[in-house]
């Protein structure tokens, strides 16, 4: 098993009960479910970050192929 630490979060009394009821209807305890939806949270940001990386390369792509259009500089008729 992995060394877990301990994370203190201050919550809203009314996100605290939602928590509580859903690890509940999970059957897990709060604990998990927390680790659970930051793991979940985590893996949503990194994917969101490499579509933004992908949207960005695929952007520069077309331009430079725009770019390079029409140009006979690279020696080919």
């Amino acid at each position: 098993m992995e060394d877990l630490i301990y994370l203190w979060i201050r919550l809203s009394r009314a996100l605290a009960a939602g928590v509580k009821a859903a690890a509940k209807q999970m059957g897990v305890s709060k604990s998990e479910f927390a680790r659970r939806a930051l793991e979940h949270f985590q893996v949503q940001h990194m994917q969101d970050q490499m579509a933004d990386l992908s949207r960005r390369v695929a952007k520069e792509s077309a331009d430079a192929g725009r770019s390079m259009e029409g140009s006979s500089a690279d020696g080919l008729t």
